[in-house]
């Protein structure tokens, strides 16, 4: 067991909307020939569940008091804990939090991965070979990309879509975890991918993963 450890390495990347961090992560995953995750882990949860992961999708990374009209008869323990008969409860968003935080545990202990958002720099951050970054870039510049990547050409559109997703996510990690997501001390190294590039923000975190084998 603590040789696998110390061969899984874990890539945990927080993101700006429209600052190219879930693209970063995927590069970096087929740079270093890493598993990736993003949608999957909501697909996991869902099959978990039980049901399709679209009726997920409006509840992924963000902070609601119940996960309404999906599951009215499903509930299930800690992620320590087995899942539990039917109960007639509903899902609330902290057991979905705990369920992918179960999820991504589960594949911290099997492989080296590439892990996108859901709390993964606060879920993993007590692993020592889990890697915490957060991509940022300025507004104009991620309105700009989110009009090109999104085909929309109504600039204030794509400027409430950031700031909505930027007040969500943030909103999110502080209900289920009580810290600040833009907290510079919760990530071991941030970029801004305005000015780096997505090839050397590429580069940067594949060295520290070097880094990180060369002292195994």
């Amino acid at each position: 067991m603590d040789t696998k450890e110390k061969l899984c390495i874990t890539i945990a990347i927080s993101r700006q909307m429209g600052s190219g961090g879930t693209y970063i992560g995927y590069l970096a995953a087929k740079e270093l020939g890493f598993r990736y995750l993003d949608r999957e882990i909501l697909r996991q949860a869902a099959n978990k569940l039980g049901i399709e992961p679209d009726m997920l999708e409006r509840y992924d990374e963000r902070s609601t008091s119940v996960i309404e009209n999906i599951i009215q008869s499903f509930c299930f323990g800690t992620p320590e804990m087995p899942f539990l008969p039917p109960l007639g409860k509903p899902v609330y968003n902290k057991d979905l939090f705990a369920l992918e935080s179960k999820i991504m545990k589960e594949v911290a202990d099997q492989c080296s991965a590439v892990i996108v958002g859901r709390g993964g720099f606060y879920i993993l951050k007590d692993r020592p070979n889990t890697i915490n970054i957060f991509v940022h870039a300025p507004l104009d510049y991620r309105i700009e990309r989110i009009m090109k990547v999104q085909k929309i050409t109504d600039k204030r559109e794509a400027q409430k879509m950031i700031e909505e997703s930027d007040h969500k996510r943030a909103k999110f990690i502080r209900d289920m975890v009580g810290i600040d997501r833009f907290d510079a001390r919760n990530y071991h190294l941030c970029i801004d991918s305005s000015v780096v590039g997505f090839p050397a923000c590429v580069e940067m975190i594949t060295k520290i993963v070097n880094i990180k084998r060369s002292a195994q």
